[in-house]
């Protein structure tokens, strides 16, 4: 076995090891880290030179190159880089508190306030809307080294809170990051999440919801619709997930499906074309519910409640 051959091929391996790693979320790292082991390249020299048995230069080169792969992808190693950072407004923000594997945020409420929409952008992890709040938004996330930055912009018809997952060099990023928020039940709300390979459970029952987009991966999507405002628009683009909505009675449904299922369960729906569904009640409801919905799902299940 000659040391240049395991050499090239365990670069070659590591390299693409984690670029496919960082592109499916289960890492991050910023490749210019590798710029700053410049003088690895020496070490390896040194060891390609030293005369002894080329398994004695094979247990060299596996550590160092891991050694160098755990200094890339740890946080611990750029302390100076590991900071949160916020960005605001003229907003007077109630509290802003921050560990290393927690976070909150409060951002206030105003009676000014007629439409709001959240704007979040996410890694993989647990995603939760299940409460209210007096305050506008109400921020936690426990479980990761990672930390959210956000921005609340205001014009005269809608205030915006954009809350985006700031990368940090976390090893596993997937590990268990769980993120709930509560939201004011007074506002026309519009959500978004772009999110990797997430569990994400919204029950927005008691908001008055006009948008909610997600972009997601594949995981487990429960979702629960109210009928608090006369047309709410949910689109949908996943991968193979388990996906699971819940819709009022009284609310009049429509829903636009392109996917490969391999199971489906529409109670209530009727099916008026190829891939168009509707409820009984959907022309005579006063409030209704609009659905695209995008995925390649093992599981897609609409309840009616």
């Amino acid at each position: 076995m000659k040391y240049k051959n395991v050499f090239w091929g365990l670069i070659l391996i590591l390299i693409g090891s984690l670029a496919i790693a960082r592109n499916l979320d289960l890492l991050y790292f910023d490749w210019i880290r590798f710029v700053k082991l410049w003088p690895v390249l020496f070490i390896l020299w040194g060891i390609s030179v030293l005369p002894v048995r080329d398994y004695v230069k094979i247990v060299l080169l596996v550590i160092v190159l891991g050694g160098s792969t755990w200094f890339v992808v740890d946080s611990s190693a750029y302390p100076n880089e590991d900071k949160y950072g916020f960005v605001f407004d003229d907003w007077n923000y109630k509290s802003n508190t921050l560990s290393k594997y927690h976070q909150s945020f409060t951002i206030p409420w105003a009676d000014s306030i007629k439409k709001a929409s959240l704007d979040m952008e996410a890694a993989a992890g647990s995603f939760h809307i299940t409460d209210t709040t007096t305050s506008l938004v109400d921020f936690n996330q426990t479980g990761s080294k990672s930390s959210f930055e956000y921005v609340v912009e205001r014009t005269p018809e809608q205030t915006k809170v954009k809350i985006n997952e700031k990368h940090h060099h976390v090893f596993y990023r997937k590990s268990n990051k769980r993120v709930v928020i509560k939201l004011n039940p007074k506002p026309v709300w519009d959500i978004n999440l772009d999110a990797g390979a997430s569990a994400v459970k919204y029950d927005l029952s008691g908001f008055k919801l006009h948008k909610l987009n997600i972009d997601g991966g594949a995981g487990s999507f429960k979702i629960t619709l109210g009928d608090r405002y006369p047309n709410t628009f949910l689109t949908m683009d996943a991968g193979a997930s388990s996906v699971l909505i819940k819709i009022p009675e009284s609310s009049g449904c429509d829903l636009e499906l392109s996917s490969v299922l391999s199971g489906k369960n529409l109670s209530g729906f009727e099916k008026t074309d190829n891939g168009h569904y509707q409820t009984a009640n959907y022309d005579s409801a006063t409030n209704k519910i609009h659905l695209n919905i995008d995925a390649a799902v093992s599981s897609f299940t609409i309840i009616r409640y």
